[in-house]
């Protein structure tokens, strides 16, 4: 099948999520003649529809040449990366086992290849990371590299955007190291989700940071993150995989109501549909093993997901300046403060201002480097042996 490509439209910094279909059955397969597809459209036929639907997407591609994903719909991932902007790539659909040959195979060591080509090029002088969330159904999450077990919150940082606060990452080197703390941690996953571990969901984050100008003492940081999630569940609600978190959160996100509490998964994914971030959508579907309900299920949130927008934003930022600017506000609202002169809005920014200064601090490449071999030292599992 040829592929094709369709520009993602772009106003005033903002631009729609990008996604690509991938047809794991051929459309020209006897039991699939509902569905068929040309270029970047898929016409969908219901067995209780006389008119076809028709569905538009960035790319649509059969199995067999799933490689082009990475050239055509996903090279504005890397040059995102290198001009300091963090991206989103959501992976999810039908067979498991698809999808995860899709994110292993053909996605995830170009991706990071490139990433770590991008970042050390013009730079001696720079720190990626690495780090493993595991999602269970019941909303509840597992971080894979954690030593105590932190709570996780997801806080906004005025210049570094959304913190995960409480993750644990490990320092790497390169995109193969990389790819072995991804495939360890995906067995890992297998271990603590036991029989629902096909329906437990995962982000695999890569921050990479470098030194803008490394022969001054105080240089400026850009700073990039790739978060790549794999989302487990169907688009229909009958599904027997259950519900895939990314339809509860379009649906929230399009109909804007009241949100009590949400799960961290879900903050996570809201972040990246809406956000700073940009973000891209890879979904298999598998017209002879879906019902039809589910082949249209599957069509109609991939192209809900294409119409959300988000305003990237790039982040360069001096760490040693930031952390000064923020110890004068916080000394000038303390001495507010003691004077009795503070209103509850200042005592509330007193607040906020603290908790970024901690943020920032936590940046520290030597401190996080010194927790990262903590890490390295004190999990004792076979993946740390063997390649980090």
């Amino acid at each position: 099948m040829a592929t094709a490509i369709i520009n993602t439209p772009m106003c005033g910094g903002a631009e729609t999520v990008r996604v690509g279909v991938v047809l794991t059955t051929s459309p020209e397969h006897k039991d699939c003649a509902a569905l068929a597809a040309e270029g970047c459209e898929i016409n969908h036929k219901s067995a209780t529809n006389e008119e076809p639907k028709s569905f538009t997407f960035d790319q649509v591609v059969t199995a067999d040449c799933v490689e082009s994903l990475h050239s055509e719909l996903l090279r504005p991932l890397t040059e995102a990366v290198s001009k300091c902007y963090s991206v989103a790539l959501l992976m999810c659909g039908t067979p498991t086992e698809m999808v995860g040959a899709v994110t292993d195979k053909s996605i995830l060591r170009q991706v990071l290849t490139s990433l770590f080509s991008c970042t050390s090029e013009e730079t001696a002088e720079s720190f990626t990371s690495v780090s493993f969330l595991q999602f269970y159904p019941d909303g509840s999450t597992l971080d894979l590299l954690s030593l105590n077990k932190e709570t996780l919150q997801l806080v906004t940082h005025p210049v570094l955007g959304s913190v995960v606060e409480g993750l644990s990452e490990v320092c790497v080197c390169s995109a193969e190291e990389a790819c072995d703390v991804f495939k360890a941690c995906r067995e890992s996953m297998k271990t603590n989700g036991g029989s629902i571990s096909s329906r437990c969901s995962s982000l695999f984050s890569v921050t990479a940071e470098w030194k803008l100008h490394p022969e001054q003492a105080e240089s400026d940081v850009c700073r990039s993150k790739l978060q790549l999630f794999s989302l487990a569940g169907g688009a229909s609600r009958t599904d027997l995989r259950g519900v895939i978190p990314l339809l509860k959160v379009v649906d929230q996100t399009l109909n804007s109501p009241p949100v009590v509490s949400d799960s961290l998964l879900h903050q996570l994914l809201k972040d990246a549909l809406t956000g700073s971030n940009r973000t891209f959508l890879i979904y298999c579907i598998n017209p002879q093993g879906f019902l039809d309900d589910e082949t249209q299920s599957a069509l109609h949130l991939a192209q809900k997901v294409r119409g959300l927008v988000t305003k990237p934003t790039s982040v360069c930022w001096n760490p040693r300046t930031t952390e000064r600017e923020l110890r004068e506000r916080i000394v000038e609202l303390q001495n507010v403060v003691l004077l009795g002169e503070s209103e509850v809005q200042s005592i509330y920014k007193l607040a906020q201002l603290t908790q970024n200064l901690k943020i920032v601090k936590r940046q520290s490449w030597e401190k996080r480097r010194e927790e990262s071999e903590r890490i390295k030292t004190k999990i004792k599992v076979w993946w740390f042996s063997t390649k980090i």
